[in-house]
């Protein structure tokens, strides 16, 4: 059974509705499937009933923006029950995103007459498009080409992840498992793509001081000593095992000459460890 528990809806900032990522997947080959939009789950309702409509096994997940060391680092929840602390947490951390492209914009002012404060204020982002709002503002508005374009303005601007009080990854670990989910570190070789297996498991072994449970093993951007890497530091400490393809629809699908789609991630069910998710009620409500 090929597994993808990595995949974004118009929930958050992908282009394919719920609905569409379940028959999609469904007609590509795969058995279980996972939404994890960013730090939401209100796709999981008919994201749920359209997988299992399609013969499908859906895991509930949420990717979690978090702040770990100088890193914005993303942690993947999953099999939880969505409690009011989570909930509000991730509630927070989508804020915090929303403070970013309201900062962003206004920096941008004084250097592009086109752009308006009172027309941001007012704006309306469309799901459809995917990506965020500050981006689709402002490629309307002609200051980017492309929504990726966009992406490195934020840091150039001073409104970087770590200028913003998002969660510690220690409270986002501790709420996840108050909530009955696993949380899961995401795409490891976003952060710590050049260290070597010891300074990596230093900083994984930190990690678990911290709560953190598994690790996204299998990445499109994954070398396979990474993957190698990631898999027995899982084996080695019972940790769970996880896939994804970090799928978006079309927004961000190709960046630094990868390609994050369904299918490029192509693992088995057999090859991965999800402990008890599936028994714990990860596929249920």
């Amino acid at each position: 059974m090929l597994v993808d528990l990595h995949l974004h809806s118009r929930a958050s900032d992908g282009t394919m509705t719920p609905g569409e990522i379940a028959r999609e997947g469904a007609r590509r080959g795969f058995g279980m499937l996972a939404l994890a939009d960013h730090n939401t789950d209100k796709g999981w309702g008919p994201f749920a009933a359209a997988c299992r409509k399609a013969g499908v096994i859906p895991l509930r997940g949420m990717e979690l923006d978090c702040l770990y060391d100088r890193w914005d680092i993303h942690l993947l929840a999953y099999g939880y029950t969505p409690t009011r602390t989570l909930t509000d947490l991730a509630a927070h951390s989508l804020g915090r995103m929303l403070d970013m492209s309201d900062d962003l914009v206004r920096r941008l002012l004084p250097a592009f007459s086109q752009l308006s404060w009172e027309e941001w204020s007012a704006y309306e982002a469309d799901p459809a498009q995917g990506g965020w709002k500050g981006l689709q503002y402002l490629r309307g508005k002609g200051v980017i080409g492309r929504l990726e374009d966009g992406m490195g303005l934020y840091k150039e601007q001073g409104c970087d992840y770590r200028d913003y009080s998002f969660p510690a990854m220690e409270e986002a670990c501790r709420v996840v498992r108050a909530s009955g989910g696993v949380p899961v570190l995401a795409h490891p070789a976003n952060w710590f793509a050049s260290l070597s297996q010891p300074e990596l498991y230093r900083h994984l072994d930190a990690m678990a001081e911290l709560g953190l449970g598994g690790i996204e093993c299998h990445y499109p951007s994954h070398t396979p000593e990474m993957t190698w890497m990631c898999r027995c530091y899982c084996r080695r400490h019972g940790w769970l095992m996880t896939a994804g393809s970090d799928w978006h629809g079309e927004f961000n699908k190709v960046a630094h000459g990868v390609t994050y789609e369904l299918g490029r991630v192509r693992v088995d069910l057999g090859e991965l460890d999800l402990g008890n998710l599936l028994e714990a009620g990860g596929t249920k409500g």
